[in-house]
């Protein structure tokens, strides 16, 4: 993932996470911010993704299935 353009990451993230609205940011580290927008209009915002970490397809579906993971816990999370 380190090499796609942030239109790629948005395309390839929105096809994996198909009831979402998602919106990628590069930033000048080269590491990425992705902002989720759930079926219930929920918001959620990820920072300093290392794209290294996500290589290839297999990557892509590493981080769509961690960024649903973490859209479930929030959920259950108790109100502070």
């Amino acid at each position: 993932m380190d090499t796609m353009t942030k239109q790629e990451i948005d395309a390839v993230l929105s096809d994996r996470l198909p009831n979402c609205t998602i919106s990628c940011m590069i930033n000048p580290d080269g590491t990425l911010a992705v902002t989720v927008t759930g079926p219930a209009s929920e918001q959620f915002t990820i920072i300093n993704i290392d794209r290294l970490q996500y290589h290839g397809e297999e990557g892509i579906n590493k981080l769509a299935r961690e960024i649903m993971e973490e859209m479930v816990l929030s959920r259950h999370a108790p109100l502070l």
